[in-house]
């Protein structure tokens, strides 16, 4: 998903200079941060009970999907080296991940046979 919009609001001064100073601690840009506290409240509302609710599917950027892929092929080839080899529904919902189908809490709850 690419970056195409900007958002621009405005908030006290301490709590800008309070969050950029955490989120540079993590090692993290701001940006990110936000994207990934956004993410997660659309998860919220999307966990909500309300019988009008509706669903919003939350993507993944490119860069993310980059960095998911690379950390999957870095756990196959070390299984591989194990002598282990994943089954093919362990392979797709991976890539679904990847994708950004899935968050990683579902990712984690699916076993082998789940599709």
């Amino acid at each position: 998903m690419s970056k195409d919009v900007q958002m621009t609001f405005r908030v006290e001064s301490d709590l800008r200079e309070q969050f950029s100073a955490a989120a540079a601690n993590q090692n993290l840009p701001a940006a990110q941060v936000l994207r990934e506290l956004m993410r997660g409240y659309i998860k919220q509302v999307n966990q909500s009970s309300q019988p009008e609710h509706h669903p919003v599917r939350v993507g993944v950027s490119e860069a993310e999907m980059r960095r998911r892929e690379a950390a999957m092929k870095f756990a196959w080839a070390s299984a591989g080296l194990e002598g282990f080899k994943p089954a093919k529904n362990a392979e797709v919902q991976a890539l679904r991940f990847v994708r950004g189908e899935i968050d990683l809490d579902e990712y984690m709850r699916m076993g082998p046979d789940d599709e």
